[in-house]
């Protein structure tokens, strides 16, 4: 293993390529140090790959193939990975071991994308870009403002449509699907900013991610969540959900009518442990504070990582008036835990109660307000917003 992984580093050093190392069942054996650029972190000896490469879950049997009859190569095509466009092949490197190439195709993607500006619609949409994505894992289409003017095969076999032509004269309209409430490819972009969200289509689940193309297109990425659902949901320096899995689950909640109150709240001046530490500080606060949070909350309670230092708690089946118990409970808990370089941290909460004929953005707005007041107020308090 060391003489493999000394002559990878000799061959792999110039950063085209970066690798990765996994046994027969999937566990990582080493690593180049800029696999983390493309998986957000650096991957730990016995680490689950399909942790870092959800892209290979459903191809199991087919990378085991390759431990068998070793000459087998398993590949994927320009998958988007933090920012980056890579192509991943694996490939047999001994009895126990198979090698994952990321190979960084970033600026040949990106000038694939820019010719959109340069060529009329039919010769790109048709031509170039079909190359691209057709060997793609996972559904893709591009749209303008409101019709689907092109997309993958495995898109058009998933809707059971022929061909482009069959796609255009098909009323399939995936932003209603996403939400009733949008009228174009344009807002659901704009609803998207730039982040992973989950949609429901029929009983099958997906992860829709959008990029802009050029002026008029954007192009939209349906990523089914198979066996790695329980995996892709958590935030991974925190282990809160992640906002894209708790929207999905929210909404059904607010369709159910369940009990619930939603509070949201963040570190006060949390900046300032960033500036004064660096991010890395920071991070390690955020832990603490998480596990700190965690082991607090009741299991009914969804704990999400909203962005930065900001969270959500969403309690269930509560009361309004055992919801505010709670949640000063966990603020006073807060401000008497001692953390990492700093001994004493607070938290500002809003909160709201979902009450008659609310829907999912009336209950955020008022909890949002609620922080806004929290924060104004002085910080390290819990308001309650009512109307």
């Amino acid at each position: 293993m060391k003489n493999i992984q000394i002559v990878l580093n000799a061959i792999l050093s110039k950063n085209i390529f970066e690798y990765i190392l996994v046994n027969k069942d999937f566990h990582i054996q080493s690593t180049s140090e800029g696999v983390k650029k493309y998986l957000g972190e650096q991957p730990k000896e016995n680490d689950d790959i399909l942790k870092y490469l959800p892209e290979l879950v459903g191809s199991e049997d087919e990378i085991k193939e390759i431990f068998v009859k070793r000459y087998c190569l398993y590949t994927l095509e320009s998958v988007y990975k933090n920012e980056y466009y890579v192509n991943i092949s694996i490939e047999y490197c001994d009895l126990n071991t198979a090698i994952i190439l990321l190979h960084n195709i970033t600026a040949t993607t990106l000038s694939q994308q820019k010719l959109l500006q340069y060529s009329n619609e039919s010769t790109l949409l048709y031509n170039t870009l079909q190359k691209v994505v057709d060997n793609q894992n996972a559904l893709l289409f591009v749209a303008d403002y409101e019709n689907i003017k092109f997309a993958n095969q495995k898109f058009m076999d998933y809707f059971d449509v022929k061909n482009i032509e069959d796609l255009r004269n098909k009323t399939l309209k995936i932003y209603k699907i996403f939400d009733n409430a949008l009228n174009s490819y344009d807002e659901l972009f704009s609803s998207l900013n730039n982040k992973e969200s989950y949609i429901k289509i029929g009983k099958d689940t997906f992860i829709l991610h959008a990029t802009m193309v050029e002026s008029i297109h954007r192009l939209f990425t349906l990523t089914k969540v198979t066996t790695l659902s329980n995996k892709v949901k958590w935030d991974t320096l925190t282990g809160a959900y992640r906002k894209s899995y708790f929207n999905t689950e929210f909404e059904k909640i607010i369709e159910r009518k369940e009990k619930c109150a939603l509070a949201i709240f963040d570190l006060d001046d949390f900046k300032q442990v960033n500036d004064s530490y660096g991010h890395q500080t920071g991070d390690k606060v955020l832990k603490e504070f998480s596990t700190l949070i965690k082991s607090k909350i009741e299991e009914s309670t969804m704990f999400v990582r909203w962005g930065g230092e900001e969270f959500i708690l969403l309690l269930t089946n509560i009361s309004l008036e055992e919801s505010i118990t709670r949640i000063e409970n966990l603020r006073k808990v807060i401000d008497e835990f001692s953390f990492y370089k700093k001994e004493n941290l607070t938290a500002s909460f809003g909160l709201a109660y979902l009450k008659e004929g609310d829907d999912a953005d009336n209950l955020f707005l008022r909890a949002d307000k609620a922080l806004y007041e929290a924060k104004a107020n002085g910080k390290n308090q819990v308001i309650f917003k009512k109307d």
